[in-house]
């Protein structure tokens, strides 16, 4: 069992902020090191012989670099396609940079940005209302430099320096969702300073951390129902989007923008069929109720009487079956007595319990897996009161 703290801080991104790396961009939706760290330990001491470690549903890659870490090769699958790119900065960039060359090349970067002068930007197709005109400039200056940056290993680094503080110095504010600050939430940001504050923190963990990075990781694909490995992974840790409502694509649209990923916001609806459904917008005309799994039948039939939006139905049917399709990949890449650590919350609509973890757990059982440990983080609270809880669940698979 967890210590108090990681049990209850764990399970969120905070502890993350002052880590090594992990540190570079937060990630609200995402989970600690030190709960990876501490759920190593526990799948290690019931296998020795962990060599390889995937997770289908990578965010922010806490997983992989805890795994890079402690030796072991990672795999992953993410479809958001700027956090592929935040994760393959963070490992695979670091291990295979020249400290020296880049480090020297940071430092510049910290000069020219004292000294650069701010260009005028009228729009930024649509996006200019989520800044103030000055910091839209400022933040569109710095971008408009990096992209001159002929080393890729600098201009990396670079890009993911900008990209985290992109919310912060907007208009808007991520408290689960992404969304406009509030007059007193609301502060205005000077772009050069934070760029440098993140800059250099940057340079500080390359030149006093490097070395933690022992190994690197590999993308399995974007889409986790895509991943095709056989026999491969000693062991599974992850945490796969939550039955809540949240739009995990539209949630980076600044970050997508910023990276190119995107040109509009009517470019994001491309995005939500590379996941599965677990959130409102995610549900399309390819959410078909005629896919709903029988052991989640009873909760739709609750459901659709209720419903204050008639796709809650669809998308809780469709985060299932997608899951699903996901669980049956994992029975097949995982190796006969691999272990598979899901970190997961259950969901309430309308009044109408969702048991996320049961009902995965039912899931899981007709996979193979068999659960051999449950383990509470923490307790909260929905809106209309109701107690809700996140939990780790523990499963070992036998073919």
């Amino acid at each position: 069992m967890m210590n108090s703290l990681i049990r209850e801080k764990g399970g969120t991104f905070s502890l993350n902020k002052n880590e090594p790396i992990h540190r570079w961009y937060s990630y609200v939706e995402g989970y600690s090191s030190c709960l990876i760290i501490e759920e190593l330990k526990m799948l290690l001491a019931l296998n020795p012989d962990i060599e390889t470690i995937y997770d289908p549903f990578c965010g922010t890659g806490t997983t992989s670099l805890v795994a890079a870490t402690h030796g072991i090769k990672s795999f992953y699958s993410e479809s958001n396609p700027f956090m592929q790119t935040v994760i393959e900065t963070k490992i695979n960039g670091v291990l295979k940079l020249d400290e020296d060359t880049v480090v020297r090349k940071l430092i510049e970067y910290l000069s020219l940005v004292k000294t650069i002068k701010v260009a005028n930007y009228e729009s930024w197709n649509g996006f200019e209302k989520f800044f103030g005109v000055k910091q839209l400039n400022e933040l569109l200056t710095i971008k408009d430099l990096i992209s001159k940056e002929n080393d890729e290993s600098v201009k990396d680094i670079l890009s993911l320096a900008l990209s985290a503080i992109v919310v912060k110095v907007s208009k808007m504010i991520r408290r689960g969702d992404l969304r406009y600050a509030t007059e007193k939430e609301y502060r205005e940001e000077n772009v050069l300073e934070c760029f440098a504050d993140k800059l250099n923190e940057i340079i500080f963990d390359i030149q006093h951390h490097k070395t933690i990075i022992k190994c690197g990781t590999t993308k399995v694909s974007e889409d986790a129902r895509d991943n095709d490995y056989v026999d491969t992974f000693d062991c599974v840790v992850t945490s796969p989007p939550y039955l809540n409502g949240t739009n995990y694509i539209r949630n980076t649209k600044l970050e997508l923008k910023l990276n190119g990923f995107i040109s509009s916001e009517n470019d994001l609806p491309n995005f939500h069929s590379k996941g599965i459904v677990a959130g409102i917008n995610s549900v399309s005309k390819r959410t078909h109720t005629d896919t709903i799994l029988p052991v989640v039948e009873p909760y739709i039939e609750l459901l659709r009487p209720v419903s204050y939006d008639e796709r809650i139905p669809k998308m809780v049917a469709g985060y299932f079956r997608d899951m699903d399709m996901v669980i049956q990949k994992l029975s097949i890449s995982i190796k006969s007595g691999g272990l598979f650590t899901m970190d997961i919350g259950d969901s309430q609509f309308a009044g109408v319990h969702i048991p996320t973890h049961q009902i995965l757990s039912s899931i899981c059982a007709q996979y193979g897996f068999s659960l051999y440990d449950e383990e509470i983080l923490r307790e909260r609270r929905s809106k209309n009161g109701m107690v809700l809880s996140q939990r780790l669940l523990r499963y070992r698979l036998e073919k």
